[in-house]
């Protein structure tokens, strides 16, 4: 995603029900997107870490970067959301990047995950944050969906 792009819209999520809500209608209206990526890899990209945060995850980040993100990062995130700009590299980069996809194939895709992190209990730790409770995940795949959905234009 862009750091550059100025008009970005104010996504706040409480629920991970509002994303999969506010997804289904920007698809529907067509939304513009302001960013780099189109609307199906948004909800791809955003679809992939729920699943990883279920079935557990395919790369391990360096020992600082884990230090870092479980005492400095993970608070501030939670609480105040992600800023744009995060470059992915290797095996981050490979299972979260999103390929090209359909907006419709990447809003089902995403449909499906929230559906799945909203009866299933399990989570495995993340690779930046370490261990986080069922709610802990829930709050930051919405701080998550918040940065990359404010990309999506109101239509």
């Amino acid at each position: 995603m862009s750091t550059q792009v100025a008009h970005r819209r104010n996504c706040s999520y409480a629920t991970l029900q509002e994303i999969i809500d506010d997804a289904t209608r920007l698809a529907a209206a067509d939304a513009p997107v302001t960013g780099n990526w189109s609307k199906g890899q948004i909800f791809d990209h955003l679809a992939r870490l729920m699943d990883y945060s279920l079935d557990g995850f395919s790369f391990q980040l360096p020992w600082f970067f884990r230090v870092l993100g479980k005492h400095y990062f993970k608070a501030r995130i939670l609480k105040n959301g992600m800023l744009p700009g995060i470059k992915l590299k290797g095996d981050a980069k490979n299972a979260l990047s999103p390929e090209s996809v359909d907006d419709q194939t990447g809003l089902e895709h995403l449909r499906l995950t929230i559906q799945r992190l909203i009866s299933e209990p399990q989570r495995f730790p993340s690779p930046f944050f370490g261990e986080l409770s069922r709610e802990e995940w829930d709050l930051l795949h919405c701080r998550h969906a918040e940065l990359h959905m404010s990309f999506i234009a109101e239509p």
